[in-house]
């Protein structure tokens, strides 16, 4: 594959750094204490585990992991700013990793991630153990605030105007609470209920603390299948919180060809029933509804529900503006979201060669927070829903604006206006010196797509965009046909550059970008004798608006990669974005049940696309077998690549290029099968859920014996 090395033996997993989550480690009591080993779990369900050590200043640290299987593992440091501090890798593959002195600078919270290496089989799960050392300062024990206390803000703190939360009572039930989800076909459905003190009753936690229980999870990735089927969510007569509830829907997977499916919620409060709520919901779809106990023992619906969308505003933008209050740089203000108040609007304005920092943390209630940053004119420049995995705070980090000028943040709730969550919330503005070069605005030519990357280090990252005709613009060929051309290469080849290192790939006013889907990939290629952890921002504007931006802490030898698809009539439509981890990033197992068989030396044909972005095909097995895998090109842009999974479950064998550098086609060539039974070959493009390259294939199995 053009501009690409072959991948390392060890594509290392990454995680978002940025943890705005004081409040949240405090709930769930995620301190480290120094001398003190604590016990982790890393599986299927929890891809991290995330702590937090309180420092005295002026002291220095070594972190311990260590699991008995073996398994490489990353252990990453964060400040209370989500900037970067250490991280370590398990190199030598053994399961005993330490990350040696780490200086802790200033007092306060800082954060520690623990997380799977690269290409480990994400199926196993690993039991650590991990243990912080002071190597010198004292440790200073710091007491975490309550669970439902307002952290005492910082400078210029302020209360957002607008209604107030209702406290939250008990209640006397004779019946209790009962929510029960029914639907008519064998699909895997799951409901999911939140209460109004921050409990979630889901089949991951089917008993919580207010004495909610769910039944069991049924049609669970199409296994066992049961029709009709039905879940209930349980409050039992007694004491029940007063507040607002939130019913979600989650329609996991379909197990009858993609069609959609209709459900039925019943909903009964203390004997009376609200509803019912019917819908029908297509695989993927978030279906939301509340509804609200009052102190008195009345209920009723919050509204009429309906599938929660993502990417659009809580309201029209002038009513945004209208409803927005000013915050500057280094203010934290409080703020509340109820049913309603669903939303907080705030404006500030921006310069154009600053960083931005935006946290929102809930600090009460049950609020999951929503935070976007919209221009002046209600574009969403970048948004996020949950700041990490497993943390319904929210948080935007390394935040370039395009344009100096007045912005707005929203929060609201997830589900927005149809969210049933409430809460009070802390929101904090920062921001950073980027230490541009003088000449950053002049070099940064407008264009009809732009795509600009910044980085904080010396390190050599190498920004590449592949067109819809499968051309690549980057250091190498700094032009294509379609008119992509490479105007800034911050620091390749170890070159340093004046200033924070940027490059910048263009195409003109004069060109309109041809309609297909495109690819944006920045590697990581040499740290450059900087050992500094490198933080980079990356940015994709069509006609002057941003329709992808995204910051990542990449590891070296790492590829971070996005696509995005660009209509005919010039519309936009970004995908996700990531670290390539390989097999890690798909999700092939709900498909194996039903997979289609193979047979040696009969060629099949596949389409990839960005709506089917891999196929997956089982045979049957002997070992000692000798078998070559072919997955060859036969039109559009499509990159192939190949997995082989043995009859354990875990990947046995891979190819992304069958010549690197000369033949981007994907070959498995001469493999022996090392056991009997059933294997899996997973036929993808490179990337996985993060490619733009489509096309159809021709796959063969060869036997060779």
């Amino acid at each position: 594959m053009k501009s690409r090395q072959q991948s390392l033996w060890l594509l290392m997993l990454f995680v978002w750094l940025a943890v705005f989550a004081g409040a949240v480690f405090a709930q769930d009591s995620r301190a480290l204490v120094a001398g003190t080993p604590r016990t982790g779990s890393l599986n299927l369900s929890s891809v991290t585990q995330a702590y937090t050590f309180e420092a005295a200043g002026d002291e220095t640290i070594a972190i311990s992991t260590v699991n008995s299987l073996g398994v490489p593992l990353i252990i990453t440091v964060t400040d209370a700013a989500a900037q970067p501090v250490a991280q370590a890798i398990d190199t030598d593959v053994d399961g005993e990793l330490v990350l040696s002195n780490v200086e802790l600078p200033a007092a306060g919270t800082y954060y520690i991630t623990v997380l799977k290496a690269g290409n480990v089989n994400s199926a196993v799960d690993v039991e650590f153990t991990i243990v912080v050392d002071v190597l010198t300062g004292e440790v200073e024990t710091i007491e975490q605030p309550a669970a439902t206390a307002t952290p005492e803000a910082a400078s210029d703190t302020g209360t957002t105007p607008g209604t107030t939360l209702e406290p939250v009572t008990q209640v006397v039930t004779t019946s209790g609470i009962q929510v029960t989800l029914s639907w008519p076909t064998t699909d895997d459905l799951d409901l999911e209920v939140r209460d109004p003190v921050g409990g979630s009753l889901y089949w991951r936690t089917p008993q919580i603390a207010s004495g909610g229980s769910l039944s069991p999870n049924i049609n669970q990735g199409c296994a066992v299948a049961t029709a009709p089927a039905a879940e209930t969510a349980t409050w039992p007569p007694g004491g029940v919180s007063t507040g607002s509830y939130e019913v979600l829907v989650y329609f996991q997977q379909s197990c009858n060809n993609d069609a959609a499916a209709s459900f039925s919620l019943s909903i009964n409060v203390d004997g009376t029933e609200l509803g019912p709520v019917e819908a029908t919901v297509n695989p993927g779809d978030v279906y939301v509804v509340g509804f609200s106990l009052e102190a008195d023992g009345t209920a009723s619906l919050n509204n009429n529900g309906g599938i929660v969308l993502t990417n659009i505003l809580p309201a029209s933008f002038p009513e945004l503006m209208a409803a927005a209050q000013p915050i500057a740089v280094g203010d934290v203000l409080n703020g509340v979201i109820t049913n309603e108040l669903p939303y907080q609007v705030y404006s500030f304005t921006a310069a154009s060669d600053l960083l931005y920092g935006i946290s929102v943390n809930a600090v009460s209630g049950s609020l999951d927070t929503y935070l976007a940053l919209v221009d002046s004119s209600g574009n969403i420049e970048r948004e996020n829903d949950d700041a990490a995995v497993g943390n319904t705070n929210s948080a935007l980090t390394n935040a370039l604006l395009p344009n100096a000028g007045t912005y707005y943040l929203v929060v609201s709730r997830y589900a927005k206006s149809l969210g049933a969550t409430e809460g009070e919330f802390q929101i904090g503005l920062t921001s950073a010196d980027l230490d541009l070069p003088d000449n950053f605005t002049e070099s940064i030519t407008p264009g009809s797509l732009q795509v600009l990357l910044v980085w904080n280090t010396n390190a050599d990252l190498q920004l590449l965009v592949r067109d819809p005709a499968g051309d690549a613009v980057y250091d190498d060929s700094p032009s294509i046909p379609s008119g992509g051309e490479l105007l800034a290469f911050g620091n390749v080849n170890c070159t340093q550059a004046e200033g924070a290192p940027y490059s910048y790939i263009v195409w003109p006013t004069t060109v309109t970008p041809r309609a297909g889907s495109y690819e944006v990939e920045v590697w990581y290629q040499n740290d450059c004798d900087d050992t500094t952890p490198v933080n980079f921002n990356l940015y994709v504007l069509k006609d002057g608006q941003t329709i992808y931006s995204a910051t990542a802490q990449p590891l070296e030898g790492e590829r971070f990669l996005t696509s995005f698809e660009i209509a005919a009539d010039g519309s936009t439509m970004p995908g996700p974005g990531g670290v390539v981890r390989g097999l890690q990033d798909i999700n092939f197992q709900p498909e194996v049940a039903t997979a289609p068989e193979i047979a040696p030396n009969v060629p099949v044909t596949g389409t990839i696309t960005t709506e089917n972005r891999f196929d997956v095909f089982v045979f049957d097995g002997t070992a000692g077998d000798v078998v070559n895998i072919a997955m060859n090109n036969t039109s559009g842009t499509l990159d192939p690549t190949l997995y082989l999974v043995g009859p354990t479950g875990v990947a046995i064998a891979s190819n992304d290029d069958a010549v690197v550098g000369e033949n981007t086609n994907s070959l498995i060539a001469n493999f022996t099968l090392p056991a009997d039974g059933q294997y899996i070959i997973i036929a993808t493009h490179y990337g996985g859920p993060y490619g733009g390259t489509t096309g159809t294939y021709q796959l063969t199995l060869s036997q060779l014996n």
